[in-house]
């Protein structure tokens, strides 16, 4: 086995641009079940969305800042742990919400904004609280995302599927009455499989 600093994930911008294209998929499944008026529920009753992005943004890194002093991980996992805690919320989180029959419309709202903000809130996060943990702050370097990039992703992986998903329920009620299902788990199926072979693709790690 490696030591885990110096691990190497094999994934390549073929691999990620595959991904994007399954999760899109995959949003555009959950979309099927969704209304325009799911989302106007948000602004009416705005306390969960107020409770969830104080969760994303604040209590999620401080969690995580509190068990890197318990679990005291080396360097590098310590900045992953940081890192993930600092990133928004992504589509398979909409997923298992859907899947746990749980309020979709409200998940899918915060991973829009959180990635929307992600621009900032991301770097910011990693480097304050990364700043606030001693172990890390020798090898801490700050981290930059490309606007353009964020808003290609957004667009891609949300924006678009959820569009798309929301008109064809609209206006095609028969049509997604008899796709939802299957694209639903077609999706998992794929996802499965790429998840697999990325981990088949990395096996010397472990």
């Amino acid at each position: 086995m490696q030591e885990l600093d110096s691990v190497r994930i094999h994934f390549n911008e073929s691999n990620l641009a595959f991904l994007n294209l399954l999760l899109g998929l995959i949003m555009y499944g959950i979309a099927l079940e969704l209304r325009f008026e799911d989302f106007k529920l948000l602004v009416d009753k705005p306390r969960s969305s107020i409770t969830g992005i104080l969760s994303q943004f604040i209590l999620f890194p401080f969690a995580t800042y509190l068990l890197l002093w318990i679990l005291n991980p080396s360097p590098g996992i310590a900045l992953g742990m940081l890192l993930v805690a600092a990133c928004p919320g992504g589509n398979i989180s909409n997923f298992v919400t859907l899947l746990a029959k749980g309020n979709t419309a409200l998940s899918i709202s915060l991973t829009a904004f959180s990635s929307a903000l992600a621009i900032v809130i991301t770097p910011f996060n990693f480097f304050f609280w990364g700043n606030l943990y001693p172990p890390v702050q020798n090898t801490l370097r700050t981290i930059s995302l490309n606007p353009w990039d964020v808003l290609k992703a957004i667009l891609m992986i949300l924006i678009i599927p959820i569009l798309l998903g929301l008109l064809t329920k609209k206006f095609l009620p028969k049509t997604t009455a008899k796709i939802v299902k299957p694209i639903r788990i077609l999706s998992a199926i794929i996802f499965a499989a790429f998840l697999l072979i990325a981990l088949f693709a990395n096996f010397q790690i472990f």
